[in-house]
């Protein structure tokens, strides 16, 4: 039952159906808060208002099914190119995502209203299922699509076009199959085939998940293996220290006795100031001898900082560093190596296109109220930003911010006077 004559109905069904559509929508989208939010809510409900206005208008002067075959061009277009304002997201990406969503919400629309219709329901029932429905769809999507989104859909750069088409290509399908050359409704034979269309999208849409988790496998397997080379060069470098301090260490024991002889023949003398001078130079001597370096407990992390900061001593790069990091980390010491490593490599590459005065690199972090770290370098020329500030840079930055997000962590990317600033507040 569509209740085509009851228009109030109509537009109420069209506004839960946007509402619930976008909410899914941003559940998964990374979506930039603006300055203001007075200006957010203006625009949001403006655009609910522009919903309403615009379905009236086509209902007034039309009908239910002309105002379904054409809600993607007054509707679902707009509100994509929307999102894609007020979000980081490439646009390519964007539409295979928010397509996505708009193939589950035409799914939902089309169930609610023929369980509606099999239980004999009224308005009200209707209403009363969409919101169920949509409701339980924002809920999965936030709690698992967007997770998925985070760790698989934020790693793969390319391609996004090619899938965009299969998701636009599956909505012009079901819409078709659904309105032409009558409502589904009046055509149980079109029932089936919109559930069995249903049936190939979950397939497809298996097949790029399938995809998106091989790709995520195989960046994860890099990035360990990286974080692995880390830690033996690491290990090297802590076992020439090692052997550099037990030779110094069998120097001091051959010479304890001699320091020891002349001690006893300075003390018989009684030369007091000799004894003191003499023991001063001895322990001077001491502080000479090579001593390992730990930058935290965790022997992971330890290692991604030890390898990253002795590549920049390496390669001239002057070093400011204030670390103080807990024993328990807050998240995997792997994930977070890779977050270290992303932002000291990024910083490695900017300072080797300067010069050697220009080479700096300032890295602090602190562990109260939270765990907080940054690293400043200088960058020549000028570095382009996105409409949310972050650099418009692919790989290592869309790793860090998906870590971020991951995490629900607060990250900020900042470019003033030459100087790049790289943020994370876990």
């Amino acid at each position: 039952m569509l209740f085509e004559n009851n228009l109030p109905f109509l537009v109420l069904k069209v506004l839960i159906t946007f509402v619930g559509t976008i909410a899914m929508m941003a559940s998964t989208t990374h979506v930039r808060i603006m300055r203001r939010k007075a200006i957010s809510i203006a625009v949001l409900v403006g655009y609910a208002v522009y919903v309403v206005l615009s379905t009236l208008l086509i209902l007034y002067y039309f009908d239910y099914e002309h105002f379904l075959r054409v809600f993607i061009f007054t509707i679902s277009c707009p509100t994509i190119l929307l999102l894609h304002r007020i979000s980081g997201e490439p646009f390519a990406k964007l539409i295979f995502m928010q397509a996505t969503h708009i193939l589950a919400s035409l799914y939902i629309a089309a169930t609610v209203t023929l369980l509606n219709t099999a239980l004999h329901g009224n308005e009200l029932s209707d209403i009363l299922l969409r919101l169920l429905f949509y409701l339980l769809a924002v809920l999965f999507d936030f709690r698992l699509m967007r997770q998925i989104r985070l760790h698989f859909v934020g790693i793969m750069q390319k391609g996004w076009g090619l899938l965009s088409l299969i998701s636009c290509a599956f909505i012009v399908l079901s819409v078709t199959i659904a309105l032409y050359p009558e409502h589904y409704t009046k055509r149980p034979v079109s029932i089936v085939m919109i559930y069995l269309l249903g049936a190939v999208i979950i397939a497809v849409y298996f097949s790029i998940g399938s995809y998106l988790s091989m790709q995520y496998g195989r960046l994860q397997s890099e990035q360990n293996r990286e974080i692995l080379e880390l830690q033996l060069e690491s290990i090297r470098r802590e076992n020439a220290e090692l052997e550099a301090l037990e030779k110094q260490t069998k120097i001091m024991r051959h010479d304890l006795r001699h320091t020891l002889s002349t001690v006893a023949t300075l003390a018989e003398s009684g030369d007091t100031k000799a004894i003191l001078d003499f023991v001063e130079n001895t322990a001077a001597l001491s502080e000479d001898m090579p001593k390992p370096h730990r930058y935290c407990s965790d022997p992971i992390l330890d290692a991604t900082l030890s390898g990253y900061f002795a590549s920049a001593r390496e390669a001239g790069i002057a070093l400011e560093t204030s670390l103080s990091i807990p024993d328990v980390l807050p998240v995997d010491a792997s994930e977070l190596s890779v977050c270290f490593a992303n932002m000291l490599e990024n910083a490695i590459h900017a300072c080797m296109k300067l010069t050697e005065r220009e080479r700096k690199i300032s890295v602090r972090c602190i562990h109260t109220p939270k765990l907080m770290f940054e690293v400043t370098y200088p960058f020549q020329g000028e570095m382009p930003l996105d409409k949310k500030g972050n650099p418009q840079l692919t790989g290592s930055f869309r790793s860090i911010a998906a870590f971020c997000e991951r995490h629900d962590a607060v990250y900020s990317f900042t470019a003033e006077n030459n100087r790049f600033r790289i943020m994370v507040a876990l």
